[in-house]
C-alpha cells in the first residue's frame, strides 16, 4: 500500500509537468514574435531547372530547399536559399 500510493502521486506529478510542458510549448508558438521571410514570387521563378528534368523529391530544412532532380539517367541534388532564392550548392550523381 505505501508503494503504491507513492506511484500514483508520482503518476499525479508527471501527468501534471507533462501537460504543462505542452501548454506551454503551444502557447510560445502561437504568440511568438518571429516571422518567416519568403523570398518574392520573381526570385523563386529564376530556379535554374531543365524542361525535361522529372523532380523527384522535394524537402525543406530550415531555409532551405532541396530538390532532386532525375535527368535523363543522372540524379541533381540542388540546394537553394529561401530567404535569398538563390542555388547554394550543386551536386550531380551518375
Amino acid at each position: 500500500m505505501k508503494h503504491l500510493k507513492f506511484i500514483v502521486i508520482l503518476m499525479g506529478l508527471l501527468i501534471f509537468f507533462g501537460t504543462s510542458a505542452i501548454l506551454y510549448i503551444v502557447f510560445d508558438r502561437l504568440f511568438s514574435k518571429e516571422k518567416l521571410i519568403f523570398p518574392q514570387k520573381d526570385e523563386l521563378k529564376q530556379l535554374q531547372i531543365s524542361e525535361n528534368s522529372e523532380i523527384i523529391n522535394t524537402n525543406i530544412s530550415d531555409d532551405k530547399l532541396i530538390l532532386t532532380i532525375k535527368l535523363n539517367k543522372n540524379y541533381q541534388i540542388i540546394i537553394y536559399d529561401l530567404k535569398s532564392g538563390k542555388q547554394l550548392y550543386f551536386f550531380e550523381i551518375n
